[in-house]
């Protein structure tokens, strides 16, 4: 008899550190959930400042970031929308979530209701105006914003901004206002603000929230939950299809353990000319403090849903 442990292969792109799990909290907390008139979706309450937007170019080129004084660092970004798309897909990988630019609908519903802006005559810091009705700072008078709706429709060279910048005339401004303008503009004082699906972004919260819990239950462990799998130790179990009924996670009350399951147990054996393959499953136990029963308990439905989510 001869057995084979089965590892599951990781397939997003890193393990998530803590601290960018911290970074994860506090960009999340940003968002404003959109929902109205069939649509669902979750959208920054800022423009990207360019603090943020220089922090992405020294990550690629170091040599083209800028030297920002304090109050550089908090107007917003002004770039392409090539470059918009470019620090989206950064971020989605950051956060292993998919950002992108909102369509032109979800951008005046995300406006709707802001009020009309004093003129100003230079371009503002990203807090520096009153949210509106959602929650949402600079949507009207300060920069415009790139959409990922092309003018007109199928072709892909221009693209509608939104919300108007400082120059333009306030009687002008209102949700609605549009212009088209190539998607390589440079000249002009657009900016962005990143949009999440919802099933997208409300899977990435219920994953931070359960790693989360681990680290608060088992500090000095390597585990992290994932959405199709979770990392223990130097294993990575995979949520199946038919799973034991213990899968993917179990709490002993009694003795105060939480078991990580399951890594597939392959038997093999002979039976005259036929080779049987039996499957057994090892789970992994981990103490906690009795104390936090109720968490371990928590984390075990967060992740049975993650499991649930994936086999629906």
């Amino acid at each position: 008899m001869s057995y084979l442990l089965k590892k599951y292969i990781l397939l997003s792109i890193s393990f998530i550190s803590l601290n960018a799990l911290a970074q994860q909290d506090g960009f999340l907390d940003n968002f404003v959930e959109i929902k109205t008139d069939g649509h669902h979706f979750y959208i920054y309450k800022y423009a990207i400042r360019a603090s943020e937007f220089n922090e992405f170019v020294k990550f690629w080129d170091e040599l083209s970031a800028q030297n920002l004084s304090d109050e550089e660092a908090n107007l917003p970004a002004l770039v392409t929308k090539e470059d918009a798309e470019r620090y989206l897909e950064h971020i989605s990988d950051a956060y292993l979530t998919h950002f992108r630019l909102p369509t032109e609908t979800e951008w005046e519903l995300a406006a709707k209701g802001t009020a009309t802006p004093k003129r100003a005559k230079e371009i503002r810091c990203i807090d520096c105006t009153k949210p509106n009705g959602n929650g949402l700072y600079g949507m009207l008078g300060n920069v415009w914003e790139w959409t990922s709706t092309p003018e007109p429709e199928g072709d892909e060279r221009y693209f509608i901004i939104k919300g108007g910048d400082f120059q333009e005339p306030p009687k002008s401004l209102s949700p609605k206002s549009r212009f088209a303008v190539s998607k390589d503009m440079e000249d002009m004082n657009i900016s962005f603000r990143p949009v999440a699906n919802a099933q997208d972004f409300e899977t990435t919260l219920h994953i931070n929230k359960a790693n989360a819990i681990v680290k608060a239950l088992l500090p000095n462990e390597d585990i992290t939950i994932y959405e199709h799998d979770m990392q223990v130790d130097e294993f990575y179990m995979g949520y199946g299809d038919t799973p034991p009924e213990s899968f993917p996670i179990t709490v002993d009350e009694d003795t105060h353990q939480i078991i990580f399951c399951c890594l597939q147990n392959f038997e093999y054996e002979q039976e005259d000319a036929m080779e049987i393959e039996r499957i057994t499953y090892t789970g992994l136990p981990f103490d906690f403090d009795p104390s936090q029963l109720s968490l371990a308990k928590e984390l075990k439905q967060l992740v049975r849903q993650l499991m649930e989510n994936q086999n629906h």
